[in-house]
Protein backbone atom coordinates (compact mmCIF):
# COMPACT_ATOMS: atom_id res chain seq x y z
CA UNK A 1 0.00 0.00 0.00
CA UNK A 2 2.81 2.01 1.03
CA UNK A 3 4.69 1.61 -2.42
CA UNK A 4 1.78 2.51 -4.54
CA UNK A 5 1.17 5.66 -2.73
CA UNK A 6 4.62 6.24 -3.17
CA UNK A 7 4.31 6.07 -6.56
CA UNK A 8 1.18 7.89 -6.82
CA UNK A 9 2.50 11.09 -5.65
CA UNK A 10 5.63 10.34 -7.76
CA UNK A 11 3.50 10.49 -10.95
CA UNK A 12 1.92 13.36 -9.55
CA UNK A 13 4.80 15.55 -8.98
CA UNK A 14 6.02 14.59 -12.36
CA UNK A 15 3.17 15.87 -13.71
CA UNK A 16 3.30 19.23 -11.96
CA UNK A 17 7.53 19.52 -13.06
CA UNK A 18 6.42 18.94 -16.71
CA UNK A 19 3.23 21.36 -16.62
CA UNK A 20 5.17 24.34 -14.49
CA UNK A 21 7.68 23.68 -16.99
CA UNK A 22 5.91 24.13 -19.85
CA UNK A 23 4.19 27.01 -18.96
CA UNK A 24 7.46 29.06 -17.57
CA UNK A 25 9.97 27.32 -19.78
CA UNK A 26 12.56 27.43 -16.20
CA UNK A 27 14.88 25.33 -17.55
CA UNK A 28 16.08 25.43 -20.95
CA UNK A 29 15.41 22.65 -23.36
CA UNK A 30 17.36 22.40 -26.39
CA UNK A 31 14.90 22.16 -29.47
CA UNK A 32 14.91 19.06 -31.61
CA UNK A 33 16.87 19.04 -35.32
CA UNK A 34 15.37 18.66 -38.75
CA UNK A 35 11.82 19.03 -40.06
CA UNK A 36 9.68 19.62 -36.59
CA UNK A 37 5.67 20.54 -37.49
CA UNK A 38 4.83 24.06 -36.41
CA UNK A 39 1.99 23.26 -33.66
CA UNK A 40 -0.52 25.34 -32.58
CA UNK A 41 -4.16 25.27 -30.22
CA UNK A 42 -6.65 23.61 -32.40
CA UNK A 43 -9.70 25.50 -33.61
CA UNK A 44 -13.11 24.07 -31.39
CA UNK A 45 -16.18 24.42 -33.42
CA UNK A 46 -19.29 22.61 -33.04
CA UNK A 47 -18.52 19.85 -36.34
CA UNK A 48 -15.02 19.33 -34.57
CA UNK A 49 -16.39 19.00 -31.35
CA UNK A 50 -19.58 16.58 -32.80
CA UNK A 51 -16.96 14.71 -34.75
CA UNK A 52 -14.56 14.13 -32.00
CA UNK A 53 -11.93 15.88 -34.37
CA UNK A 54 -11.20 18.75 -31.90
CA UNK A 55 -10.54 15.97 -28.98
CA UNK A 56 -8.09 13.98 -31.05
CA UNK A 57 -5.95 17.20 -32.53
CA UNK A 58 -5.95 19.32 -28.40
CA UNK A 59 -4.56 15.75 -27.16
CA UNK A 60 -1.76 16.01 -30.18
CA UNK A 61 -0.93 19.29 -28.96
CA UNK A 62 -0.90 18.43 -25.25
CA UNK A 63 1.70 16.09 -26.00
CA UNK A 64 3.24 18.05 -28.24
CA UNK A 65 3.79 20.85 -25.88
CA UNK A 66 4.72 18.84 -22.86
CA UNK A 67 8.12 20.17 -20.53
CA UNK A 68 10.49 18.66 -21.48
CA UNK A 69 9.21 17.16 -24.17
CA UNK A 70 12.53 17.32 -26.18
CA UNK A 71 14.18 16.06 -23.49
CA UNK A 72 11.97 13.02 -23.96
CA UNK A 73 12.34 12.52 -27.09
CA UNK A 74 16.27 12.84 -27.03
CA UNK A 75 15.74 9.90 -24.33
CA UNK A 76 13.76 7.79 -26.15
CA UNK A 77 15.56 8.25 -29.29
CA UNK A 78 18.85 7.87 -27.34
CA UNK A 79 17.30 4.15 -25.74
CA UNK A 80 16.04 2.57 -29.23
CA UNK A 81 19.73 3.66 -30.96
CA UNK A 82 22.15 1.97 -28.07
CA UNK A 83 20.03 -0.98 -27.05
CA UNK A 84 18.17 -2.09 -30.75
CA UNK A 85 20.29 0.00 -33.44
CA UNK A 86 16.82 1.85 -34.33
CA UNK A 87 17.67 5.71 -35.86
CA UNK A 88 14.62 7.89 -35.35
CA UNK A 89 15.18 10.31 -38.78
CA UNK A 90 13.72 9.26 -41.80
CA UNK A 91 14.70 6.72 -44.21
CA UNK A 92 18.32 6.92 -42.49
CA UNK A 93 20.28 3.52 -41.77
CA UNK A 94 22.97 2.84 -39.77
CA UNK A 95 25.93 1.34 -41.42
CA UNK A 96 28.68 -0.88 -40.20
CA UNK A 97 31.14 1.45 -37.86
CA UNK A 98 27.88 3.85 -37.29
CA UNK A 99 28.13 5.25 -40.64
CA UNK A 100 25.20 6.84 -41.23
CA UNK A 101 23.52 6.73 -44.64
CA UNK A 102 20.35 7.83 -46.42
CA UNK A 103 18.21 4.24 -47.72
CA UNK A 104 18.01 6.00 -50.97
CA UNK A 105 21.86 6.32 -51.32
CA UNK A 106 21.99 2.65 -50.96
CA UNK A 107 19.39 1.84 -53.16
CA UNK A 108 20.81 3.65 -55.71
CA UNK A 109 24.32 2.83 -55.26
CA UNK A 110 22.70 -1.13 -55.88
CA UNK A 111 21.08 -0.55 -59.04
CA UNK A 112 17.47 -0.92 -57.47
CA UNK A 113 15.59 2.44 -58.84
CA UNK A 114 17.76 1.42 -62.41
CA UNK A 115 15.46 3.60 -65.15
CA UNK A 116 16.39 1.11 -67.63
CA UNK A 117 19.06 1.44 -71.09
CA UNK A 118 16.45 2.60 -73.16
CA UNK A 119 15.56 5.62 -71.37
CA UNK A 120 19.05 6.47 -70.33
CA UNK A 121 19.72 6.05 -73.40
CA UNK A 122 16.76 9.04 -74.79
CA UNK A 123 17.65 11.09 -72.45
CA UNK A 124 21.65 11.58 -72.81
CA UNK A 125 20.12 11.58 -76.86
CA UNK A 126 18.12 14.47 -75.58
CA UNK A 127 20.98 15.66 -73.73
CA UNK A 128 23.45 15.95 -76.95
CA UNK A 129 20.62 17.59 -78.39
CA UNK A 130 19.89 19.69 -76.27
CA UNK A 131 23.72 21.08 -75.80
CA UNK A 132 24.11 21.50 -79.12
CA UNK A 133 21.31 23.46 -79.15
CA UNK A 134 22.60 25.97 -76.35
CA UNK A 135 25.62 26.59 -78.00
CA UNK A 136 24.82 27.31 -81.61
CA UNK A 137 21.69 29.34 -81.23
CA UNK A 138 22.19 31.43 -77.91
CA UNK A 139 26.07 30.27 -77.22
CA UNK A 140 25.11 29.00 -73.93
CA UNK A 141 27.27 26.20 -72.39
CA UNK A 142 25.92 23.13 -70.75
CA UNK A 143 27.63 20.97 -67.95
CA UNK A 144 26.62 17.73 -66.26
CA UNK A 145 27.87 17.27 -63.10
CA UNK A 146 27.76 13.91 -61.19
CA UNK A 147 28.45 14.60 -57.35
CA UNK A 148 29.41 11.55 -55.40
CA UNK A 149 26.84 9.43 -52.89
CA UNK A 150 27.43 8.20 -50.28
CA UNK A 151 26.78 4.32 -51.39
CA UNK A 152 28.93 4.36 -54.00
CA UNK A 153 32.11 5.88 -52.13
CA UNK A 154 31.50 3.88 -49.26
CA UNK A 155 30.30 0.57 -50.58
CA UNK A 156 31.66 -1.06 -47.32
CA UNK A 157 29.17 0.33 -44.80
CA UNK A 158 25.95 -0.84 -46.21
CA UNK A 159 24.45 -4.03 -44.32
CA UNK A 160 24.35 -7.21 -45.27
CA UNK A 161 20.55 -6.98 -45.85
CA UNK A 162 20.67 -4.85 -48.74
CA UNK A 163 23.65 -6.70 -50.87
CA UNK A 164 21.17 -9.76 -51.57
CA UNK A 165 19.55 -7.89 -54.33
CA UNK A 166 22.25 -5.97 -56.30
CA UNK A 167 21.77 -4.93 -59.64
CA UNK A 168 23.91 -5.20 -62.63
CA UNK A 169 23.79 -1.30 -63.51
CA UNK A 170 23.05 1.46 -62.35
CA UNK A 171 21.49 4.93 -63.07
CA UNK A 172 24.79 6.69 -62.68
CA UNK A 173 27.35 4.07 -63.98
CA UNK A 174 25.32 4.13 -66.99
CA UNK A 175 24.52 7.49 -67.63
CA UNK A 176 28.20 8.38 -67.52
CA UNK A 177 29.06 5.25 -70.05
CA UNK A 178 26.12 6.87 -72.32
CA UNK A 179 27.19 10.83 -71.61
CA UNK A 180 31.31 9.68 -72.60
CA UNK A 181 29.94 7.82 -75.83
CA UNK A 182 27.62 10.65 -77.09
CA UNK A 183 29.96 13.91 -75.92
CA UNK A 184 28.17 15.33 -73.53
CA UNK A 185 29.73 17.60 -70.68
CA UNK A 186 30.45 16.22 -67.61
CA UNK A 187 32.64 15.76 -64.48
CA UNK A 188 32.43 12.45 -62.95
CA UNK A 189 33.24 13.50 -59.69
CA UNK A 190 31.80 9.96 -57.95
CA UNK A 191 34.86 8.40 -60.25
CA UNK A 192 37.50 11.10 -58.51
CA UNK A 193 36.71 11.05 -54.91
CA UNK A 194 37.23 7.08 -55.37
CA UNK A 195 40.64 7.54 -56.62
CA UNK A 196 41.45 10.00 -53.94
CA UNK A 197 39.56 7.94 -51.22
CA UNK A 198 42.44 6.08 -50.04
CA UNK A 199 45.09 8.98 -50.24
CA UNK A 200 43.14 12.65 -49.79
CA UNK A 201 44.99 14.03 -46.23
CA UNK A 202 41.54 15.06 -45.45
CA UNK A 203 38.23 13.30 -45.23
CA UNK A 204 35.59 13.73 -48.62
CA UNK A 205 32.84 12.35 -47.10
CA UNK A 206 31.75 12.97 -43.61
CA UNK A 207 30.96 9.61 -41.31
CA UNK A 208 27.48 11.34 -40.43
CA UNK A 209 27.11 13.79 -43.23
CA UNK A 210 24.58 12.88 -46.25
CA UNK A 211 26.62 15.57 -49.00
CA UNK A 212 30.60 15.35 -49.56
CA UNK A 213 32.32 17.24 -46.70
CA UNK A 214 33.33 20.57 -46.75
CA UNK A 215 36.69 19.77 -47.89
CA UNK A 216 35.34 17.86 -50.41
CA UNK A 217 33.23 20.22 -51.96
CA UNK A 218 35.89 23.02 -51.85
CA UNK A 219 38.03 21.03 -53.81
CA UNK A 220 35.53 19.92 -56.30
CA UNK A 221 34.42 23.48 -56.63
CA UNK A 222 37.95 24.17 -57.83
CA UNK A 223 38.12 21.62 -60.60
CA UNK A 224 34.89 22.82 -61.55
CA UNK A 225 36.71 26.61 -61.92
CA UNK A 226 39.58 25.23 -63.75
CA UNK A 227 37.17 22.98 -66.28
CA UNK A 228 34.87 26.23 -67.02
CA UNK A 229 38.22 28.37 -67.39
CA UNK A 230 39.79 25.50 -70.31
CA UNK A 231 36.57 23.90 -71.86
CA UNK A 232 34.98 27.09 -72.03
CA UNK A 233 36.99 30.07 -72.09
CA UNK A 234 34.92 31.57 -69.05
CA UNK A 235 36.28 34.43 -66.53
CA UNK A 236 36.30 32.55 -63.62
CA UNK A 237 38.30 33.21 -60.68
CA UNK A 238 40.63 31.26 -58.84
CA UNK A 239 40.50 29.53 -55.34
CA UNK A 240 44.02 30.77 -53.20
CA UNK A 241 43.69 28.54 -49.94
CA UNK A 242 45.40 30.17 -47.21
CA UNK A 243 45.20 27.46 -44.62
CA UNK A 244 43.16 24.51 -43.40
CA UNK A 245 41.97 24.19 -39.77
CA UNK A 246 41.52 20.61 -38.58
CA UNK A 247 38.59 20.51 -36.24
CA UNK A 248 37.36 17.56 -34.00
CA UNK A 249 33.82 19.20 -34.38
CA UNK A 250 31.79 19.24 -37.05
CA UNK A 251 31.15 22.34 -39.03
CA UNK A 252 28.23 23.60 -41.35
CA UNK A 253 26.32 20.51 -42.74
CA UNK A 254 28.90 17.82 -42.27
CA UNK A 255 26.92 16.24 -38.84
CA UNK A 256 23.79 17.22 -40.42
CA UNK A 257 21.96 13.27 -40.19
CA UNK A 258 23.98 12.94 -36.84
CA UNK A 259 22.16 16.06 -35.97
CA UNK A 260 18.67 14.77 -36.58
CA UNK A 261 18.64 11.82 -34.92
CA UNK A 262 18.51 14.01 -32.08
CA UNK A 263 20.39 11.90 -29.10
CA UNK A 264 21.69 12.48 -26.12
CA UNK A 265 25.38 11.35 -26.72
CA UNK A 266 26.27 12.42 -30.11
CA UNK A 267 27.74 10.01 -32.56
CA UNK A 268 31.75 10.64 -32.83
CA UNK A 269 33.42 10.90 -35.96
CA UNK A 270 37.26 11.87 -37.35
CA UNK A 271 38.12 15.15 -37.47
CA UNK A 272 37.58 17.06 -40.26
CA UNK A 273 39.34 19.97 -42.61
CA UNK A 274 38.17 23.31 -42.87
CA UNK A 275 39.96 25.11 -45.76
CA UNK A 276 40.40 29.20 -45.53
CA UNK A 277 40.37 30.61 -48.69
CA UNK A 278 40.32 33.48 -51.24
CA UNK A 279 39.27 34.30 -54.33
CA UNK A 280 41.36 35.56 -57.03
CA UNK A 281 39.55 37.09 -60.01
CA UNK A 282 39.57 39.44 -63.44
CA UNK A 283 37.37 42.30 -62.33
CA UNK A 284 38.44 43.54 -65.83
CA UNK A 285 35.38 41.39 -67.41
CA UNK A 286 32.49 40.81 -66.61
CA UNK A 287 31.44 37.92 -64.81
CA UNK A 288 29.39 35.05 -66.26
CA UNK A 289 25.82 34.48 -65.70
CA UNK A 290 24.29 30.45 -64.44
CA UNK A 291 21.72 28.69 -63.69
CA UNK A 292 21.89 25.17 -61.73
CA UNK A 293 19.45 22.54 -61.71
CA UNK A 294 19.34 19.85 -59.45
CA UNK A 295 19.31 18.56 -55.87
CA UNK A 296 20.47 20.00 -52.26
CA UNK A 297 24.36 19.60 -53.02
CA UNK A 298 24.08 22.79 -54.93
CA UNK A 299 23.77 24.62 -51.45
CA UNK A 300 27.46 23.89 -50.50
CA UNK A 301 28.61 25.26 -53.30
CA UNK A 302 26.22 28.71 -52.51
CA UNK A 303 26.80 29.07 -48.80
CA UNK A 304 30.67 29.30 -48.92
CA UNK A 305 30.40 32.13 -51.53
CA UNK A 306 31.18 30.01 -54.34
CA UNK A 307 28.84 30.70 -56.73
CA UNK A 308 28.46 34.58 -55.74
CA UNK A 309 32.04 35.10 -56.68
CA UNK A 310 31.79 32.84 -59.97
CA UNK A 311 29.30 34.52 -61.14
CA UNK A 312 27.08 37.49 -61.97
CA UNK A 313 24.09 35.82 -60.18
CA UNK A 314 23.20 32.81 -58.42
CA UNK A 315 20.24 30.85 -59.90
CA UNK A 316 18.89 28.11 -58.63
CA UNK A 317 16.18 25.30 -59.40
CA UNK A 318 15.79 23.01 -56.66
CA UNK A 319 14.33 19.51 -58.27
CA UNK A 320 13.28 21.71 -61.43
CA UNK A 321 11.04 23.16 -59.28
CA UNK A 322 11.82 25.60 -56.89
CA UNK A 323 13.15 28.96 -58.19
CA UNK A 324 15.81 30.46 -55.37
CA UNK A 325 16.91 32.52 -54.00
CA UNK A 326 13.12 34.23 -54.70
CA UNK A 327 11.79 31.19 -52.81
CA UNK A 328 14.33 32.35 -49.59
CA UNK A 329 11.67 34.91 -49.49
CA UNK A 330 7.92 33.81 -50.92
CA UNK A 331 8.03 30.21 -52.68
CA UNK A 332 8.21 30.59 -56.50
CA UNK A 333 7.80 27.51 -58.98
CA UNK A 334 9.67 27.54 -62.40
CA UNK A 335 5.92 27.07 -64.02
CA UNK A 336 5.76 30.86 -63.07
CA UNK A 337 8.95 31.80 -65.19
CA UNK A 338 9.46 32.12 -68.70
CA UNK A 339 11.40 29.06 -68.22
CA UNK A 340 13.02 29.37 -72.50
CA UNK A 341 13.78 32.81 -71.90
CA UNK A 342 15.28 31.74 -68.28
CA UNK A 343 17.32 29.20 -69.62
CA UNK A 344 18.78 31.42 -72.96
CA UNK A 345 19.51 34.30 -70.58
CA UNK A 346 22.61 32.58 -68.91
CA UNK A 347 26.13 31.71 -70.45
CA UNK A 348 26.34 28.59 -68.34
CA UNK A 349 23.66 25.98 -67.39
CA UNK A 350 24.54 23.18 -65.13
CA UNK A 351 23.28 19.95 -64.01
CA UNK A 352 23.88 18.46 -60.64
CA UNK A 353 23.15 15.86 -58.57
CA UNK A 354 23.72 13.11 -57.13
CA UNK A 355 22.82 9.04 -58.37
CA UNK A 356 22.45 10.68 -61.60
CA UNK A 357 19.10 12.20 -60.72
CA UNK A 358 18.01 8.60 -59.84
CA UNK A 359 17.51 7.97 -63.10
CA UNK A 360 16.12 11.35 -64.13
CA UNK A 361 19.44 13.56 -64.96
CA UNK A 362 18.05 17.38 -64.34
CA UNK A 363 14.48 15.98 -63.05
CA UNK A 364 12.64 16.90 -66.17
CA UNK A 365 14.72 19.61 -67.68
CA UNK A 366 16.16 17.79 -70.49
CA UNK A 367 12.69 17.24 -71.92
CA UNK A 368 11.15 20.18 -70.71
CA UNK A 369 14.22 22.48 -71.71
CA UNK A 370 14.11 20.36 -75.28
CA UNK A 371 10.39 20.23 -76.07
CA UNK A 372 10.19 24.47 -75.24
CA UNK A 373 13.24 24.82 -77.67
CA UNK A 374 12.12 22.34 -80.49
CA UNK A 375 8.64 20.87 -80.17
CA UNK A 376 5.67 22.21 -82.46
CA UNK A 377 2.91 22.17 -79.43
CA UNK A 378 0.25 21.38 -82.41
CA UNK A 379 2.27 18.11 -83.54
CA UNK A 380 2.10 17.04 -80.08
CA UNK A 381 -1.82 18.06 -80.12
CA UNK A 382 -2.04 15.74 -83.68
CA UNK A 383 -0.18 12.78 -81.59
CA UNK A 384 -2.83 13.28 -78.66
CA UNK A 385 -5.56 12.65 -80.81
CA UNK A 386 -3.91 9.85 -82.85
CA UNK A 387 -3.70 7.86 -79.33
CA UNK A 388 -7.08 8.48 -78.63
CA UNK A 389 -8.67 7.67 -81.74
CA UNK A 390 -6.23 4.77 -82.29
CA UNK A 391 -8.07 2.09 -79.84
CA UNK A 392 -5.10 -0.79 -79.24
CA UNK A 393 -2.87 2.40 -79.00
CA UNK A 394 -5.11 4.11 -76.14
CA UNK A 395 -5.17 0.89 -74.45
CA UNK A 396 -1.82 0.44 -74.00
CA UNK A 397 -1.42 3.96 -72.82
CA UNK A 398 -4.24 3.16 -70.11
CA UNK A 399 -1.67 0.25 -68.81
CA UNK A 400 0.73 2.79 -68.69
CA UNK A 401 -1.13 5.26 -66.99
CA UNK A 402 -2.37 2.50 -64.19
CA UNK A 403 1.47 1.64 -63.70
CA UNK A 404 2.97 4.95 -63.94
CA UNK A 405 -0.36 6.37 -61.07
CA UNK A 406 -1.08 9.22 -63.29
CA UNK A 407 -4.44 10.09 -65.16
CA UNK A 408 -5.29 9.19 -68.55
CA UNK A 409 -4.79 12.80 -69.74
CA UNK A 410 -1.25 12.80 -68.36
CA UNK A 411 -0.39 10.15 -69.98
CA UNK A 412 -1.62 10.84 -72.99
CA UNK A 413 0.23 14.05 -73.21
CA UNK A 414 3.22 12.85 -71.94
CA UNK A 415 3.34 9.88 -75.18
CA UNK A 416 2.22 12.53 -77.42
CA UNK A 417 5.54 14.67 -76.53
CA UNK A 418 7.40 11.44 -76.54
CA UNK A 419 6.44 11.21 -80.11
CA UNK A 420 6.93 14.53 -80.77
CA UNK A 421 10.55 14.75 -79.92
CA UNK A 422 11.36 11.48 -81.96
CA UNK A 423 10.21 12.97 -84.80
CA UNK A 424 11.98 16.12 -83.98
CA UNK A 425 15.11 13.37 -83.08
CA UNK A 426 14.92 11.33 -86.34
CA UNK A 427 14.77 14.19 -88.43
CA UNK A 428 17.49 15.91 -86.92
CA UNK A 429 19.66 12.23 -87.73
CA UNK A 430 18.32 12.98 -91.60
Amino acid sequence: MIAKKLLFVMVLILLCVFAVQKKTGLIHSKGLEGFVPKDSVPLLTKNSWMEGTFQSAYSTHINNTLGFRTDLVRLYNQIDFSLFGVPHANKIVIGKGNYLIAQQYIEASLGYDFAGKAEIDRIVELMKALQDKLEQTAKVHFLVLFVPDKGTFYPEIIPQRFLKTKQPLTNYAYYVERCKAAGVNFIDYNAWFLKMKDTSRYILYPKTGIHWSTYGSTIAIDSMMNYLRIRFGMNIPRVAIDSIIVSPKARYEDDDIGRTLNLIKPLSYPPLAYPAFHFVADTTKPKPRALFVGDSFYWQLYYPGFITNMFSNNEFWYYNKDVYPETFNAPKSTSQLNYIQEILSQDLVVLIQTNAGYGNVGYGFVQQAWQGLNSDRDRVKEFEKSIRNTPDWLEKVKQKAAKNGISLDEQVHRDAVFMAEQEIMNSKKK
